[in-house]
């Protein structure tokens, strides 16, 4: 495993061992393939690594373990489809059983925006009385979803995309041929791009979350839910294609509001389509945009979930948001 840019990470995570003062609970924060989930497993080796200083060797056998995900004292949750009776009955109890191998256990949570309420709320109680042996490493797309109580019981990391030349050698690295197209189709965002070299249906849902925001943008409600309504349907995983399109155009939207706002947005996935929503928009409309694609995500694993209903709804919700924050929809000719 090698750690690409975000070096203020590395840093500061260093600076932690070195004063001793590693965090019993760590968020990592940042848009898609910015390395939080590779942070996260440095960090878990930082804490197994047998050669010990203040940066993990990843060659010691806990290192290789935890880089391949078989270690049995790090426990991984991923929040897109946890439930909550399996937080609440098979993962939080485990905290008061000792570690495997007799020293620590590290729970790593993915996604954590996307747990509701409940289920942070189960969480904060371990947050709050933490057991030595016991650490958290939350990742989450960004920081809306996640209650203030958890927010200010952990150590926030934010992380970045490369640019376009370092994600290029990046890709260069692992293989890729045509790394710098590749590089700069996806601007330097090095896990949307491996992503879509490693799965050719990763590339097919990306390019479908644009054709999602493109409607949106051009207020085509009709054209939005024939979308949606119409993506490809894995028969092992109905609701993933679902999930990614609506959820990889949330982080356009979360671009644009952040563009309308003055700032530098951090995925800078699709910069053009970010652009033209931050100058049709108002920063309002824009924000509850994004709110409403983290809310179908949530929405998306839950297990009544009917997806012509939930999905005419979150496209619903996404045009009364535009209305109500003086972006007129136009008529629909029946």
């Amino acid at each position: 495993m090698k750690i690409y840019g975000n070096r203020q990470a590395t840093d500061r995570l260093s600076d932690y061992a070195k004063n001793n003062s590693m965090p019993h609970a760590l968020l990592f924060f940042g848009d898609s393939g910015t390395g939080k989930r590779t942070l996260a497993d440095y960090t878990a080796m930082m804490y197994f690594c047998e050669r010990g200083g203040d940066a993990p060797c990843m060659s010691c056998d806990n290192c290789k373990r935890i880089g391949e995900h078989i270690h049995p004292d790090v426990i991984y949750a991923d929040c897109a489809v946890l439930k909550a009776e399996e937080l609440r009955e098979d993962i939080l109890p485990t905290t008061f059983e000792k570690a495997v191998e007799g020293g620590m256990k590290v729970y790593i949570f993915s996604e954590f925006q996307l747990l509701n309420n409940v289920c942070q709320n189960a969480l904060l109680t371990y947050l709050e009385e933490p057991s030595p042996s016991v650490r958290f490493i939350l990742t989450a797309s960004n920081r809306n979803g996640i209650l203030p109580t958890i927010l200010s019981r952990t150590a926030a990391v934010q992380t970045f995309k490369l640019s376009v030349e370092e994600c290029e050698r990046a890709l260069s690295d692992q293989g890729v041929k045509n790394a710098e197209e590749t590089a700069r189709t996806y601007n330097g965002n090095l896990g949307l791009a491996l992503k879509s070299v490693r799965d050719k249906n990763a590339a097919v849902y990306i390019q479908l979350s644009r054709e999602l925001c493109g409607y949106i943008i051009d207020k085509n409600e009709y054209g939005a839910i024939n979308l949606l309504l119409h993506l490809p349907q894995p028969k092992d995983d109905k609701r993933g294609p679902l999930k990614t399109v609506v959820i990889e155009a949330g982080k356009i939207f979360h671009d644009a509001l952040v563009t309308a706002m003055g700032g530098k947005p951090s995925t800078g996935c699709c910069p053009e389509l970010s652009e033209k929503a931050a100058a049709n928009f108002s920063a309002a409309a824009l924000n509850a945009i994004a709110k409403e694609t983290v809310s179908f995500g949530r929405a998306v694993t839950e297990t009544n979930f009917n997806s012509k209903i939930t999905t005419n709804a979150f496209v619903a919700a996404i045009f009364n948001a535009m209305e109500n924050h003086c972006c007129p929809k136009p008529r629909l000719l029946p």
